[in-house]
């Protein structure tokens, strides 16, 4: 049995580092980090991390949360609601229900649509395709400006131009989406991830394409292929973010699910 004397003691503790979902009603969700400042039981006192903050007024007692941490390679992830509120910064949960190991980080995959950008590096020895990976990386600490459109994102003057989402299938170790030319398999390249995160960032990637297939069945005029790649050169907190990112999609999704099927069900 953990220090704490509980079964959640086992998967969180004092002064540990969380990622954070919280209901806010009708204005959708909060993603953040937080760190744990007390846990005794099931009552987690939380504090959120530098700028993340919620919207004013829109944390309430009550409000369905959602706390994960990744230990040994899986990601344990527990429900709980907001019990007491200290301040929008500070509050405490209420764990419910067990605790549930999630699939391993390298091999959770999801359908996106972000913006991105990549670029070839074909005939570039993997030396050189380093000294260009720390080259753009030195560039990933602005945070890119990023404007709603529908339910997706676009980027605004990122080095002079826009970039648009487009789908993806992406995961903390790799991803896949469609190409207008057949790229050969061992190919380096440069690729650029924008998560709207609170705070938006970019996630600056050294990848090999594993595989170039051209799709067949399509509307869209011209050949177009599907490559799949993998990330050679990623930064743990990098991987990290991408991997909370895809977390916090996932639920996003269910939650949007889940009031279609309550609306739906009051008919």
């Amino acid at each position: 049995m953990s220090a704490d004397g509980s079964e959640y003691g086992r998967y969180f503790e004092q002064l540990q580092k969380v990622n954070l979902t919280v209901r806010l009603g009708d204005t959708g969700s909060f993603d953040g980090t937080a760190a744990i400042t007390s846990l005794k039981g099931s009552l987690a006192w939380l504090e959120l991390f530098g700028a993340e903050q919620p919207p004013p007024n829109t944390l309430s007692e009550g409000a369905e949360v959602s706390v994960s941490v990744w230990t040994g390679g899986a990601l344990c992830r527990c429900d709980g609601r907001v019990e007491t509120l200290r301040d929008d910064r500070q509050f405490a949960i209420r764990l419910v229900g067990r605790v549930r190991e999630l699939q391993r980080r390298e091999y959770f995959r999801l359908d996106v649509s972000i913006p991105f950008s990549y670029e070839l590096l074909a005939g570039v020895s993997p030396e050189e395709a380093q000294e260009r990976w720390l080259h753009e990386r030195m560039d990933s600490w602005r945070s890119p400006a990023m404007v709603q459109e529908g339910s997706s994102w676009r980027v605004v003057d990122w080095n002079g131009r826009d970039i648009p989402s487009a789908r993806a299938n992406l995961s903390g170790g790799g991803m896949r989406f469609r190409v207008s030319e057949d790229v050969a398999s061992g190919t380096l390249m440069l690729v650029s991830l924008f998560l709207p995160h609170p705070q938006p960032r970019v996630i600056c990637v050294l990848a090999e394409a594993l595989r170039c297939a051209e799709i067949t069945l399509t509307l869209q005029a011209g050949t177009h292929y599907s490559l799949s790649m993998r990330f050679i050169t990623i930064s743990d907190k990098d991987r990290e973010a991408v991997i909370s990112y895809l977390f916090s999609e996932q639920r996003r999704e269910l939650m949007s699910k889940s009031d279609r099927f309550q609306i739906g069900g009051r008919r």
